[in-house]
């Protein structure tokens, strides 16, 4: 059993589901701009980076975060590294801080707060159709059609 950081789930299936972990890093970072005579100007920025994709997106906050303990076999492993998410989302919060002050120089970036957590993605059947539920956006998805298996017409014990 591994102990892990989950993103707050907000939507869950009706009916009993299992799950899987999908690794995200998050930061909370703090961009200082240098300004020609005027004040300094001073953002926070909250990354949110997918560890599989690379892609970066922009929080409002630092979600909230529950540790589960939970079987190793339900958690994805990053094919991303830590140095490259860091970079990732320091790209990110340039192009968007930038994108609201002028400033002759990049900023000045302070990580105030760095962590490895889980999107949860729930699988259940309803329907004779396997689903996975985003927990976070209630986005609902055929997984037969998302693996190309389409929809099952076996019967039997030997189905899966």
């Amino acid at each position: 059993m591994n102990r892990v950081k989950v993103m707050r789930p907000i939507f869950r299936p009706e009916i009993e589901s299992g799950f899987v972990l999908y690794p995200y890093r998050i930061y909370h970072l703090r961009l200082y701009y240098k300004r020609l005579g005027m004040r300094d100007k001073v953002f926070d920025y909250f990354a949110y980076v997918d560890l599989y994709r690379l892609g970066a997106e922009r929080g409002d906050r630092f979600i909230e975060l529950y540790e589960w303990e939970v079987d190793e076999k339900v958690v994805m492993n990053p094919l991303v590294g830590d140095e490259e998410a860091r970079m990732k989302a320091f790209e990110s919060a340039i192009t968007w801080g930038n994108s609201r002050v002028i400033s002759w120089w990049l900023p000045r970036i302070e990580v105030v707060r760095e962590e490895l957590a889980y999107k949860v993605f729930w699988l259940y059947e309803k329907n004779g159709e396997r689903l996975i539920l985003d927990s976070l956006d209630g986005s609902e998805y055929s997984l037969d059609v998302l693996t190309g298996k389409g929809r099952r017409t076996c019967e039997g014990p030997f189905c899966r």
